[in-house]
């Protein structure tokens, strides 16, 4: 029989109240509403579990690619010339924006790999100053042997998950990511709208003092657009459009796409701390 909370109520943040279905982050919320109850720790609920769960991820990744003499960052530079398909190679520059390093941190990392045998660097004859770095013959082999290995292994860290279930986390973490990959997004432009996303938009809200509500901040506005002939105006925060939640550009090009042949749409926005609902004539297709 399993052990249920005390108390008569359910537990706050969404923690079971079946306690054998806890993990070790349900203990820290549930002491936590206990101690500072005036506090919302729902964050935790989210943040604290993928720190955690990227911690044994990684763990479990590190060991496979060690079994061939490899690291993590030694396989993730494999990966992109690999990808990046025949001949295997790219210049330097583009590599280092590729894996997000900087320059020093990536002549480290091929220079390891080039002492095996695995990628060459030469100079670009395209440009005095750059080097093309591609990947050799061995080091294909070496991609073909490593990759089924580490992708059982990644089926296998997924396993406490279905097939849809894997689906709909990576979907959430979709949205999540997209988010911080950029600083605003054109996913709104044919609304003539340059969206700054939920994150940023609170940010800069909370620093004039505006009460915080889910939605992407209008960074711009096209003139003669739609939304300019609607009314919205650059700082104006989108909140819904035909009802549903305006919070992620990936949510919004899927909601959009959804739009195809609509004449119209309602969009709610946040003036300062003034909501209105503005109806946007959507443009024909091109």
């Amino acid at each position: 029989m399993s052990e249920q909370a005390t108390g008569g109520e359910l537990p706050p943040y969404g923690v079971p109240a079946c306690r054998e279905a806890w993990d070790s982050v349900d203990q820290v919320l549930a002491d936590w509403a206990r101690e500072r109850p005036d506090l919302d720790f729902s964050p935790v609920g989210v943040v604290t579990r993928l720190a955690r769960v990227r911690g044994y991820l990684d763990a479990a990744v590190a060991a496979v690619f060690a079994e061939f003499g490899l690291t993590a960052a030694d396989f993730l530079v494999i990966v992109t010339l690999r990808r990046s398909g025949p001949p295997y190679q790219m210049p330097q520059a583009r590599l280092m924006d590729a894996l997000g390093l900087t320059s020093g941190t990536v002549s480290v990392r091929l220079d390891r790999l080039v002492r095996r045998g695995i990628v060459t660097r030469a100079p670009d004859p395209a440009s005095a100053r750059a080097s093309l770095v591609q990947l050799t013959g061995p080091g294909l082999a070496l991609f073909d042997q490593v990759a089924p290995v580490h992708l059982a292994n990644e089926d296998r860290l997924l396993a406490a998950l279905s097939g849809d279930e894997r689906q709909a986390l990576a979907g959430l973490l979709r949205r999540l990511l997209a988010s911080f990959e950029a600083h605003d997004t054109d996913v709104a432009g044919p609304l003539g709208l340059t969206l700054e996303p939920a994150h940023l938009a609170q940010q800069r809200r909370q620093a004039v003092g505006l009460a915080h509500r889910p939605g992407m901040l209008v960074a711009a506005v096209r003139p003669g657009s739609p939304g300019a002939a609607a009314g919205i105006e650059r700082g104006d925060l989108l909140t819904h459009l035909d009802g549903r939640p305006a919070i992620s550009g990936t949510g919004l090009a899927l909601l959009l796409d959804g739009l195809a042949g609509r004449d119209a749409v309602a969009a709610t926005i946040v003036r300062g701390n003034d909501e209105s609902t503005l109806e946007i004539r959507l443009p024909g297709p091109s």
